[in-house]
């Protein structure tokens, strides 16, 4: 084998490598789930309740900050207390099965 081949050869098998790698890096990130921040995390002036401002100053996985927040507090109020923030169960993501045999 020329010194060319051996050289494609190995640029090949890298990428194959590199490729593989990307992609199991990339399903397992897809698998972790999001960490739900503290109470006291958001409630950035510690007054006990959490604003609308307050709320969408941090970043969500997905949705819209107002319906988020509108789910949350339950009564209304225009306040997330600590307890409508503690008993507010997140939807969970429906699981796309796979292509059956």
């Amino acid at each position: 084998m020329n010194n060319y081949t051996k050289l494609t050869l190995a640029i090949m098998l890298l990428s194959s490598v590199s490729s593989f790698a990307r992609e199991q890096n990339s399903e397992q990130t897809r698998n972790i789930p999001h960490q739900r921040p503290s109470f006291e995390s958001i409630d950035a002036n510690a007054n006990g309740e959490i604003d609308f401002d307050e709320f969408s100053s941090k970043e969500l996985p997905h949705g819209d900050h107002q319906i988020i927040f509108n789910m949350i507090d339950a009564d209304s109020n225009g306040f997330i207390s600590n307890d409508e923030f503690v008993n507010h169960k997140p939807p969970q993501p429906k699981k796309h099965r796979g292509a059956q045999s």
